[in-house]
């Protein structure tokens, strides 16, 4: 690879090198402004997925707790109706 970039800064015009080299700058500062920009995106996104999946996590709690307290009922109600019977 080093090679061919040699290679290739020979056979460019003298006059471009310049221009390329300072376009070679601001082509790094771009990407280290979207790198970065990147990363700040993707630690927002990480907050808010971890935010939501503790959301659900409580959710899916309560929805279990209240699927015992419906059991719960419908086995005092078997239970009150055998007594009902039997009294």
């Amino acid at each position: 690879m080093r090679s061919e970039r040699s290679e290739v800064n020979e056979r460019a015009n003298p006059a471009q090198k310049p221009l390329a080299g300072e376009l070679n700058r601001h082509a790094g500062q771009l990407a280290g402004e979207l790198s970065h920009h990147a990363g700040q995106l993707a630690g927002e996104l990480n907050c808010r997925v971890v935010a939501l999946a503790g959301e659900l996590s409580h959710r899916a709690g309560q929805l279990a707790r209240n699927r015992r307290v419906v059991v719960f009922a419908g086995e005092f109600g078997r239970h009150a109706s055998r007594l009902a019977r039997r009294a």
